[in-house]
């Protein structure tokens, strides 16, 4: 569609410009502070397994130094490529990395977030084909800056904003090109064009809607002076560069990825009916119910956009069909595309630009009619302000979080699993997360693959140069993939699961488990439990410092239950128990024992009936009897210098009131919260010779 001429109006004033462009700055600038929340996470947020596989690329890209065309997707087993897009931008991530020295996830977000800050220009230089004035652009920029949904997609570990980048260079240029007949125009249109082929095909497809319309609409109007052929040789110049590269790529992609047995579901062919769908999935209301959704939610800031429609029929009516034209491309994808845009948010980056537009239209229209002119810039502030809050109401809680990256079973598996080692994967389809955040290669057996044993075999025999460190069974119970359990127990694994995390079965190589047994026990696998029938025993506590909270509930109850309130931490020489003496529970307190409490400020006193074991003061003849025990209690400072709260040395011995129970209470006070440490340490002889006291019932801190 070619624009039409806008009826005369009045350039906007100096006021009107400065005041369209203050507003961008400041949208520009709510843009930048979006960029920079959360910027030290290492989750990905939004549409996450999709920017795992990305990141896992350009991880494995890194890793192996690998800037091949076959580049690593390590999630189907061997060979590990399995290309969709061209590596562009994996490979501008890892450069990008490599020059800042920043990690992967910032690499990744910074280049997203240059590509969306490239395209700008190019939509300031699109405007001008509506014939929009400079100094109302940007009243239009300024929308698209403060678009929620692209403060919270421009800086994802995705393609997307390349994609957009390259496409909409390729729009303008193209245009330019046909219409100035300069080469440079013509080089630009060829190479960004190129890009978008290659970057992401479906976005490209979606700019050759508008840009072909216009196409059509040169030729039609250029067939009576014969104008049209010329037109026409520099569009197919144009054109031709991006369309081979295309189609290569397509080609070059299929051939690599028929080298994998697993990954022919997404050779072309494949592709092809799950992009394009058919009539059925176009009319489906399921599917439109979902697109609906993702518009209404998402998107933007949607009461605003409703109230465009009136806004545009009673001021600025002559630019219904600019209007009509930017929504009509920003519906046309929802059809073509029918599942992609149903499932997939993040798909919204390549068409919201023509939501935008459309609105930014309606609201030059209204600056350029004289009777409504400073209504333009003061609807445009409104909406860049209530996007700004969408933003700060809807994204920026998540994308604010400070977290790791990964979980508990991601954490874990890079303690129990070598670096270089193979996770095989059933009941998480192709979900790259898995792999990504534990950094590890994986063959991960989708849905139609677990079915069929012959593949998994032939899947696994392409493994037989590298070593399975741990098999995942997701989603069902384990017993049923009994074949796929005996297929990794003849390649060194275990036949039955130590770990569960969640509903996903972990079984490790048979060498690993022992040492795996012990991390578990020491609190080093967080979010992991024992497999149901996997009783281990309990891991050794005497002899170093111990989190009480790195215990499991039950024995951290067995041991202190009558501790109120239990330790922080703890150290025995011995092994720590607790006995029924004389019928009541005792905590056997045998010198070295060191609790650590932490405690409110203010007045204390610690309340603790202490016990010898009779023959400690009565030994057989001929052996030494106990020298006593010293109980003290300290106060720790925050770099662990001890203050004496009280002391007292217990020695049955030489004194007979210490033989039974002994009650000791200690008063104390404390400035402020802190810890306290009670030491019962051996006798004045340093010696622990029959040092049996116990802790006898309750310890109390009052």
């Amino acid at each position: 569609m070619s624009p039409r001429p806008a009826p005369l109006a009045p350039a906007p004033s100096r006021v009107e410009t400065c005041l369209s462009l203050g507003l961008f700055v400041l949208a520009l600038a709510f843009h930048a502070w979006g960029m920079s929340v959360g910027w030290e996470s290492k989750s990905l947020p939004g549409v996450e397994y999709r920017q795992a596989q990305t990141a896992l690329s350009a991880y494995w890209i890194k890793q192996e130094n690998n800037f091949s065309l076959a580049y690593p997707t390590p999630v189907l087993g061997k060979p590990w490529s399995a290309p969709m897009e061209f590596p562009l931008y994996q490979w501008s991530v890892v450069l990008a990395g490599k020059a800042t020295g920043w990690g992967l996830t910032k690499a990744g977000r910074a280049v997203s977030m240059a590509c969306f800050y490239l395209t700008l220009p190019a939509i300031f230089l699109l405007l001008g084909r509506w014939r929009v004035a400079p100094g109302r652009r940007g009243l239009v920029l300024a929308l698209l800056a403060s678009c929620p949904f692209y403060i919270f997609y421009a800086r994802a570990f995705l393609i997307e904003t390349m994609a957009l980048m390259f496409a909409v260079w390729f729009w303008v240029a193209f245009e330019r090109a046909v219409k100035t007949r300069r080469a440079g125009w013509l080089a630009l249109a060829a190479v960004a064009g190129t890009g978008a082929g290659l970057v992401k095909v479906t976005t490209f497809l979606l700019y050759l809607l508008p840009a072909g319309a216009w196409a059509l609409a040169r030729l039609w109007r250029g067939r009576r002076d014969g104008r049209w052929r010329v037109d026409l040789g520099w569009m197919a110049a144009a054109l031709a560069p991006a369309f081979a590269a295309t189609l290569w790529w397509v080609g070059q992609a299929d051939a690599i990825k028929a080298l994998n047995g697993l990954a022919d579901f997404l050779n072309s062919v494949h592709m092809r009916t799950f992009n394009f769908g058919n009539n059925e999935l176009r009319l489906s209301p399921a599917l439109w119910g979902m697109k609906w959704r993702i518009v209404r939610d998402e998107l933007t800031w949607l009461p605003f956009v409703a109230a465009c429609v009136p806004v545009l029929w009673v001021a600025g009516r002559h630019r219904w069909r600019a209007v009509a034209f930017c929504a009509t491309v920003f519906v046309a994808p929802l059809a073509v595309f029918p599942i992609l845009y149903a499932y997939h948010d993040y798909y919204y980056v390549a068409n919201t630009v023509f939501l935008m537009l459309a609105i930014g239209l309606v609201l030059v229209g209204v600056s350029e009619t004289p009777r409504w002119r400073w209504l333009g810039p003061g609807l445009a502030a409104l909406l860049v302000a209530g996007q700004a809050f969408y933003y700060v109401e809807h994204y920026y809680p998540t994308q604010a979080a400070i977290l790791s990256g990964g979980n508990g079973l991601t954490l874990s598996l890079r303690r129990l699993t070598a670096p270089d080692e193979v996770l095989a994967i059933a009941g998480q389809d192709w979900n790259a997360m898995t792999p990504y955040y534990a950094q590890r290669r994986a063959l991960m057996l989708r849905g139609d693959s677990e079915d069929d044993p012959a593949r998994i075999e032939r899947a696994l025999a392409a493994l037989r140069d590298e070593t399975i460190g741990a098999l995942l069974i997701a989603g069902k119970p384990w017993q049923e993939d009994s074949r796929l359990v005996e297929s990794v127990r003849t390649r060194g694994l275990s036949a039955r699961p130590l770990f569960v995390w969640r509903d996903t079965a972990i079984f490790l190589r048979a060498e690993r488990e022992p040492a795996a047994i012990r991390e578990m026990q020491e609190g080093r696998l967080p979010e992991l439990d024992w497999a149901p029938g996997v009783e281990p025993p309990p891991a050794p506590l005497a002899g170093r410092w111990v989190e009480t909270d790195s215990l499991s509930p039950v024995r951290r109850a067995r041991l202190f239950a009558s501790m109120r309130p239990m330790p922080v931490r703890f150290f025995t020489s011995f092994e720590p128990a607790r006995e029924a003496i004389a019928n009541v529970l005792s905590f056997s307190a045998h010198p070295r024992t060191r609790l650590v409490f932490r405690l409110p400020r203010g007045a204390h006193v610690l309340r603790m009936q202490v016990v010898f074991n009779p023959a400690a003061y009565n030994p057989p003849p001929g052996q030494d009897a106990t020298d006593g025990v010293a109980i003290a209690l300290r106060a720790l400072d925050a770099a662990d210098r001890a203050t004496t709260l009280g002391e007292r040395l217990i020695d049955p011995v030489r004194n007979t009131a210490d033989r039974g129970p002994v009650m000791l209470a200690i008063p104390f006070r404390l400035a402020q919260d802190g810890e306290v440490e009670l030491d019962i340490g051996a006798g004045p002889r340093g010696r622990d010779t029959r040092d049996w006291i116990w802790i006898r019932g309750l310890l109390a801190f009052e």
